[in-house]
């Protein structure tokens, strides 16, 4: 009786290309990942130094004079005139009354509130905002 035949390639043949298989994987892996986390280790790629990222969180957030920083100011501007545009939107009425909410200015989000709540008395995020609100002043 014969030996069984084996099918296939034989070791010396099937490893060396399994190795270079295995190291060629690894190294696309690795190049991706190196590109994915950048030096700092963030998913968003490479971000620049420190000190430059901080110089330039505080000159996009600082307002001249004081104030609000542009984003909040451009969303102020913006539910303004959506409320000047459509007088009874009551999401936009009580959005802008939660961030003066947000702001500590509780004389100016109390009216915005209650208007909300004659446009919609069934508005839950202005109710619970002027009961918020209302609270906070005493």
């Amino acid at each position: 009786m014969q030996p069984p035949q084996r099918r296939g390639l034989p070791p010396r043949i099937y490893l060396p290309l399994l190795a270079v298989l295995a190291l060629g994987f690894l190294g696309v892996m690795f190049y991706l990942l190196a590109i994915g986390f950048g030096v700092t280790g963030s998913v968003f790629g490479k971000s620049a130094s420190s000190a430059q990222a901080q110089a330039q969180a505080a000159a996009t957030t600082s307002v001249q004079g004081g104030g609000p920083p542009a984003a909040v100011m451009v969303q102020l501007k913006t539910l303004r005139a959506r409320i000047a545009a459509h007088p009874n939107d009551d999401v936009a009425i009580t959005q802008l009354a939660d961030m003066y909410l947000a702001a500590d200015r509780y004389d100016q989000a109390i009216p915005l509130y209650e208007r909300a709540l004659r446009v919609n008395p069934h508005n839950i995020a202005a109710k619970t905002g002027l009961e918020q609100a209302r609270e906070a002043l005493r």
